[in-house]
Order: C-alpha cells, then sequence, then structure tokens
C-alpha cells in the first residue's frame, strides 16, 4: 500500500512544532508578556502586592517623563556613553582583528588574552576597576603620580564619571570585536588583495578599497548590537559609581532600576522602559539605513 505524499512532511511538521516550542513558552513568558506588562503599565498605576493594574492615568507618566529633568540627565549620560565607548571599542577590535589575522609567533596566545575580558564576568571587572581608578590609592593614580604627572579623580569628578565608565567598558567590549572582525577578515578572498598588490595597491589602499567594503556588514552588525547594548548599560555604573557623582553617571537604565525597584513607582518604570526601547529601535532603524545605503 502506498503512502500518501503529504504524510510525511505533516510528521515532520508536528515534530518541528514539538522542538520548538519549548523556545515559543519561553518567548511568550519571558519576552512578549513582559513587554505587553510594560506598555499596559506605562498607562495605569500599578499595585505590586496584587500585580494589578488599579486606574487607567492615560499619557500622565510619559507627560512626567518628557519634565523629568532626571530622565533627561540619564539621558545624556548614556548618549555620552554611546559616542565614546562604541567608536572606541569597534575601532580597538578591528584594529587588532587586523594585527592578530597575521602570522607571528604567539598569535594564539594574543587571541585568547584579548578575549579574557568579554569571559570575565561585568561584576568582577568592575570592581577591579573600581580599585584601580580610585582617587587615592588607585593604582592608575599611583603609576600617574610615579612618573611625575597629577592624579585624576577618575569616578569622584562629574565630568570625568561616565567618561571613566565608557573606557572601561570599550576595554572590556574590544575582545569580542576582535573575534567578530577576525573571523570577517579571514572571509576575505586573498585573490582580491593579491590581485590590488600586483596592480601597485599599497596597504591603506588595499584596507580602503577592498577590506573596509567586505567589513562593511559586519561593521554594521557591531555598532547595531553595541548600540542596544548601551542603553541597556547598567552593572557597570552600578558597581562603580552607583550612578553618581549627583547623578554623572546614572544610565536610563539605572534610573529605571531605581524607579522600579527602590521608589516602588512600577508605573513610570515601565513608561521609561516604553521611551527606551522605541529609542533604540529608531537609532538601530537609522544605522540600518546608513549602512544599507552605503553598501549598495
Amino acid at each position: 500500500m502506498k503512502k500518501r505524499p503529504g504524510r510525511k512532511k505533516e510528521k515532520w511538521d508536528k515534530e518541528a512544532i514539538i522542538f520548538v516550542l519549548p523556545y515559543i513558552i519561553f518567548c511568550l513568558l519571558f519576552m512578549i508578556y513582559p513587554v505587553f506588562m510594560a506598555i499596559a503599565g506605562s498607562f495605569a498605576k500599578w499595585d505590586l502586592v496584587t500585580n494589578s493594574f488599579t486606574k487607567f492615568i492615560g499619557l500622565d507618566n510619559y507627560i512626567r517623563l518628557f519634565q523629568d529633568s532626571a530622565f533627561w540627565l540619564a539621558v545624556r549620560n548614556s548618549f555620552i556613553y554611546f559616542a565614546v565607548q562604541i567608536p572606541t571599542s569597534i575601532l580597538g577590535g578591528m584594529a587588532f582583528a587586523s594585527i592578530l589575522n597575521r602570522n607571528f609567533f604567539g598569535r594564539d596566545l594574543f587571541r585568547g588574552i584579548y578575549f579574557l575580558p568579554v569571559v570575565t564576568g561585568s561584576v568582577i571587572i568592575s570592581i577591579i576597576w573600581k580599585w584601580l581608578l580610585q582617587s587615592s590609592n588607585g593604582m592608575i593614580n599611583y603609576l600617574l603620580e610615579a612618573v611625575g604627572l597629577p592624579g585624576v579623580t577618575w569616578l569622584a569628578d562629574p565630568k570625568m564619571s561616565m567618561l571613566s565608565i565608557s573606557l572601561v567598558k570599550a576595554w572590556m567590549d574590544i575582545g569580542y570585536y576582535t573575534v567578530i572582525f577576525l573571523a570577517a577578515y579571514q572571509g576575505i578572498s586573498r585573490d582580491y588583495i593579491d590581485a590590488a598588490r600586483i596592480d601597485g595597491a599599497n596597504g591603506f589602499q588595499i584596507f580602503r578599497r577592498i577590506k573596509l567594503p567586505l567589513l562593511n556588514p559586519t561593521i554594521m552588525f557591531c555598532i547595531m548590537m553595541a548600540t542596544i547594548w548601551a542603553f541597556q548599560l547598567f552593572n557597570e555604573p552600578y558597581i562603580m559609581t552607583e550612578g553618581g557623582p549627583m547623578g554623572s553617571s546614572t544610565t536610563m537604565s539605572l534610573y529605571l532600576y531605581r524607579q522600579g525597584f527602590i521608589f516602588h513607582d512600577m508605573s513610570y518604570a515601565s513608561a521609561i522602559g516604553v521611551v527606551v526601547g522605541l529609542l533604540i529601535m529608531m537609532i538601530s532603524v537609522l544605522e540600518n539605513k546608513f549602512f544599507k545605503r552605503d553598501i549598495e
């Protein structure tokens, strides 16, 4: 007896659904449901004891948000981090990947060393850098004073705190981008480079005319991921400065945490989360359009 043609496909579809079902449940419970609750909660009073919405308040939270100077300070701090950390980490990763793509003694060892901060916990690294950057007993200031330079109030000065955190985070992330760009470099055919050298192109021309255009998709991926992570920054400012001094290193995620879990105003925190999510989406769309235009 012949089997009907559609039976095998139908059986495979059922098996596929069974295997995918755990992930679907995970997405529903821990991604879609929290997003729905955050959006709904931003328009209502949220009772944390009963986990219910007690009163519809419309746009009150958003009006309050756009009049909140502390929130706009957090936005400014996040953009300072965005402007410092992303170019530093991505350009640094690209440069180190170019070096580690060459053949030299101990190359594999250096690849592991550069990636080590990525696999080390951010909490541990933040504690170490907090000690290194101390104004009085920090190792960095000790070394500066040893060569006759004045010490710097890295974390205690409102003008320096966010910059210091941004540079520390850039140092942590360079290893990640190094691995990404190293894979991209190794995917570039040697035929293009050899042909360019035969035509008389120098190293800069090869990078500008051949490598950089081929690296564009990787650069776009790294910038978009870095953008998402930039506006979610929490661990480093929370551990190194607790958002101070005078709110100079309070990021949007840290401000959201304080409103929701310190002041127990989950409704207002939800409004902050919605605005942060929309901001990330808008910047990501603009970046995507910009890089797609360059690729085309």
